[in-house]
């Protein structure tokens, strides 16, 4: 069910999630994409990664099954919504006790400063629509990760994403050349796009085809 039946709002409440909505927003983004999330999880190189970086992780509903995956990993998570900080961080009080996850908060959506560590693997789903300069970005990000690291992106298809009535505002899409252009001009490398699709619900109680790519890279 969606949250709300104003396209721009929506846009806007799924790129930070915030206000009255928010819990219900971050619900809303965990079930529909909660295929696509555990998809990805499934296609990464964990046995012998320890230290991951996430990317806008919601209300980080996912972490159990990430976790479960790979026990020895420390996650450290950046999140630009106060509602879904403050949400996971309530929700895992355990995990950060015990120095597994780390949550972090970027209300401007800009990396924060982790000088002290480097990453493995850094994990982005459906998040790179909603940075504005993104070349910027990727190089802040590939300066945070180890020799070798690798970033998995996972995002919906651009022809599907816009025709999306909810896309119209705040999202830009990109396709794979453009990704892979923007990715190369801050140093990555070994790039691999794979094509997925998905059956998803509709406000009108039908099932669509969703096409998505999870594409996987090298510093």
């Amino acid at each position: 069910m969606l949250p709300t039946t104003d396209n721009l709002l929506l846009g806007r409440q799924l790129r930070c999630p915030e206000g009255e909505l928010a819990k219900e927003i971050g619900d809303y983004i965990f079930a529909s994409n909660r295929n696509m999330i555990m998809r990805t999880i499934d296609s990464l190189s964990l046995s012998k990664t320890h230290q991951l970086l996430e990317i806008g992780f919601g209300n980080a509903a996912h972490l159990p099954y990430l976790l479960d995956r790979a026990p020895q990993l420390c996650y450290t998570g950046v999140e630009r919504s106060m509602a879904m900080y403050q949400e996971a961080t309530t929700l895992y009080k355990e995990l950060i006790a015990q120095k597994k996850a780390v949550f972090l908060l970027a209300p401007d959506g800009n990396l924060p400063t982790l000088s002290h560590r480097r990453f493995e693997l850094c994990l982005m789903v459906n998040i790179h629509y909603f940075i504005p300069n993104l070349r910027a970005y990727f190089q802040q990000l590939y300066e945070l990760l180890s020799p070798k690291a690798q970033l998995v992106m996972a995002y919906i298809d651009l022809e599907f994403g816009k025709r999306m009535p909810f896309t119209k505002e705040v999202f830009t899409f990109y396709t794979n050349a453009e990704l892979q252009a923007l990715l190369l001009s801050a140093g990555f490398k070994d790039f691999e796009f794979h094509p997925f699709t998905e059956e998803i619900l509709t406000k009108h109680n039908t099932y669509i085809t969703r096409p998505f790519w999870v594409m996987k890279a090298r510093k």
